[in-house]
């Protein structure tokens, strides 16, 4: 039995991911794939936002 999570758990969920693979990227393979973990950290952190804005739009 599984269960779906709202869309704006799943935007947030990986958002949180993403933030997390770039930071551990940033800092555990540095000079290797440092401007990648930048990326993933701002795409991180746009599909936060998102993830927050549809929350908000649902609460209304």
């Amino acid at each position: 039995m599984t269960k779906k999570l709202e869309p704006y758990k799943r935007y947030i969920f990986l958002g949180i991911i993403f933030i997390a693979l770039g930071v551990s990227f940033s800092t555990s393979l540095g000079d290797e794939t440092g401007s990648l973990g930048t990326v993933f950290i701002a795409v991180g952190g746009l599909f936060f936002i998102i993830g927050m804005s549809k929350k908000r739009k649902e609460g209304k």
